[in-house]
């Protein structure tokens, strides 16, 4: 069954444990009319090939009820911020936001959309660096899944046993700020937002039965470890001011502290599957990588020789890696065999076996394409018995 608008009034709202910096608007308008005039225009936000919308629930009681027409209440529930939800389809004209009461997940979520759909940003996703390259091919370098590339997907301590992209989706985006050049400004915040937002967009838009909602729970934390550029491991280089973030959250140091992070992001937002992703200016042993046997995620914000307007295929690639798809570029070592996700399908896309080097895929290059074989790999719902 899709999230529907009704669905998504009974759910507890996301609140962001955003530190703590004050997000000011980026555009001032009636949202009406911004809607409206962005409906008209076809494409509507980023490089998706549909509509999308955005509808304010005011919802102050329980007993209030919002203003939807039939229309805005049947299309499904793309993302969620809070009172704010972004669709899958044209809602018609809505009523205007009061801007004034919004809280900091939601402001932040409304001006990420507004980012999206502005012409510079649409542009910019039109003319991306490295286009349709493979990932570890004759490009900038690949990301990487940190686990052993051969083995099967094992779901993260404590999740439910069939770990999969269906359902309430809780994604904690940790933005790591640290001293001097390693600080975020708001700009560089709301495009992280944004990347991070269309990225889920379109994750949530493959899933045949169109049930895939992602609740972005956002904590900006300000750290302040010196940079470590000459590191010598994943974890020597990322535990210094993970931790020191985790702590600031209120969590122990480690995977444990990611554990208690994630389980308590779930719990805030009644989600079914949940994992988190640290972005940093900070030297990292790789700009890109998943750990998902702990369910998250790191990231450099200047994403390599990729650059920030290819965070979105990064960010997306790297969440596919946590719902148990497969590396599919031939830099990865992969093979055409294996049982990989919960349907335990096997990687006959990759790379150094299928025929002519198999189909587009995100898993293996920088495209918004999926093969035949990942949507049973992160174990989407409505898909044909195979």
């Amino acid at each position: 069954m899709a999230f529907t608008r009704d669905h998504f009034l009974q759910q507890p709202l996301a609140e962001a444990a955003f530190r703590r910096h004050p997000v000011q608007p980026q555009m001032a308008s009636n949202d009406a009319a911004f809607l409206k005039s962005s409906m008209t225009e076809g494409v509507v936000a980023g490089d998706m090939d549909f509509q999308e919308s955005v509808v304010f629930h005011a919802v102050r009681g329980p007993d209030a009820q919002p203003h939807l027409s039939p229309q805005a209440r049947a299309l499904p529930v793309l993302q969620q911020y809070g009172r704010i939800a972004i669709t899958l389809g044209d809602v018609g004209v809505m009523s205007p936001i009061n801007e004034e009461n919004l809280s900091e997940t939601e402001r932040l979520g409304l001006d990420a959309f507004r980012l999206r759909s502005e012409q510079s940003y649409r542009k910019a996703k039109a003319n991306r660096p490295a286009n349709a390259l493979t990932w570890g091919g004759d490009g900038p370098r690949a990301p990487l899944d940190k686990g052993d590339l051969e083995r099967s997907f094992d779901p993260p301590p404590g999740a439910p046993a069939a770990y999969r992209l269906v359902g309430r989706v809780a994604a904690g985006l940790v933005i790591v700020s640290g001293p001097g050049a390693l600080a975020f400004t708001q700009a560089e915040r709301t495009k992280i937002v944004a990347e991070v937002q269309n990225a889920h967009a379109w994750l949530s838009s493959q899933s045949p039965a169109k049930d895939v909602t992602f609740v972005p729970i956002i904590n900006q934390v300000d750290v302040t470890a010196a940079d470590n550029p000459q590191g010598g491991g994943y974890e020597s280089q990322e535990q210094f001011w993970r931790d020191e973030a985790l702590s600031q959250l209120g969590h122990d140091a480690g995977t444990a502290g990611i554990a208690q992070f994630l389980q308590s992001m779930r719990q805030s937002v009644a989600a079914d599957y949940y994992y988190c992703a640290f972005f940093t200016k900070y030297t990292t042993f790789h700009f890109a990588y998943a750990h998902p046997e702990s369910a998250y995620l790191v990231l450099n914000y200047y994403n390599d020789s990729w650059g920030p307007d290819n965070i979105d295929r990064v960010f997306a690639h790297e969440s596919c890696h946590i719902f148990g798809a497969p590396d599919e570029y031939a830099l990865a070592r992969c093979e055409c065999g294996g049982s990989w996700g919960v349907f335990g399908r096997p990687n006959i896309n990759c790379e150094s076996c299928a025929p002519s080097g198999g189909e587009p895929c995100l898993m293996k290059a920088n495209t918004w394409s999926m093969c035949a074989m990942t949507p049973y790999h992160v174990g989407y719902n409505g898909l044909p018995a195979v």
